[in-house]
C-alpha cells in the first residue's frame, strides 16, 4: 500500500515538473520572440517564468526525496549494515523532517500569511499564492521521506542495496 502511494506521488510529481519545464521553455521562447521579432516584449513572461521556476525546483526537490536522489551521504550509508545503517537512515530522516516541518511548512505558512495582501507587480497575483509551494513541498517531502524510511526499516539487512537503486 505504501509503495503504491509512493509510486503515484512520484509519477504525479514527475509529470507536473515535466509539464512545467515545457512551459518554461515555451515562455522563454515567446519572451525572446516578442522582444526581438515583434519589438514588443511580453511583460508577463518574466514574472511567470520566475514563479514557475521556483515551483518546479521545489516540486523537483520533493521528487528527488521520493526517489532517494536528494543530497545525502549515500556513499557513507552504503558502507554500513545492520542497526548502524538503520540508525543513520533514521537520523537523516529526522533531520529532513525537522527541516521540512519547521522551515518549509511553518516558515512557508508564515510567508503565505504575511504576503497574501502583497500583489506581484505585473501579474497582480497575491504573493501568498506564489509562496503556497513552500508548505506544499513540506507535505510532499514528509510523506515521501516517511514512506521511504518505513520501507527501509521493514527490509531485511541484505536487501538494502538492491532497493536503493531506482
Amino acid at each position: 500500500m505504501l509503495l503504491s502511494i509512493k509510486k503515484v506521488l512520484e509519477k504525479l510529481l514527475a509529470i507536473i515538473t515535466s509539464v512545467m519545464l515545457v512551459l518554461l521553455v515555451a515562455l522563454a521562447i515567446w519572451q525572446v520572440f516578442s522582444r526581438y521579432v515583434l519589438q514588443t516584449p511580453a511583460l508577463f513572461t518574466e514574472e511567470l517564468l520566475r514563479f514557475s521556476m521556483i515551483w518546479m525546483a521545489l516540486l523537483g526537490s520533493a521528487y528527488a526525496f521520493g526517489i532517494k536522489q536528494h543530497l545525502s551521504l549515500g556513499f557513507f550509508v552504503d558502507k554500513l549494515s545492520g542497526w548502524k545503517r538503520k540508525a543513520v537512515i533514521v537520523f537523516n530522516t529526522l533531520v529532513v523532517l525537522f527541516f521540512a516541518y519547521f522551515i518549509l511548512f511553518l516558515g512557508g505558512m508564515k510567508a503565505v500569511e504575511s504576503t497574501m495582501t502583497q500583489l506581484s507587480p505585473i501579474l497582480r497575483l497575491p504573493m501568498g499564492q506564489v509562496y503556497y509551494i513552500l508548505p506544499m513541498t513540506a507535505v510532499l517531502v514528509v510523506l515521501l521521506q516517511g514512506i521511504n524510511v518505513i520501507i527501509e526499516l521493514q527490509q531485511p539487512d541484505s536487501d538494502h542495496q538492491t532497493n536503493d537503486q531506482h
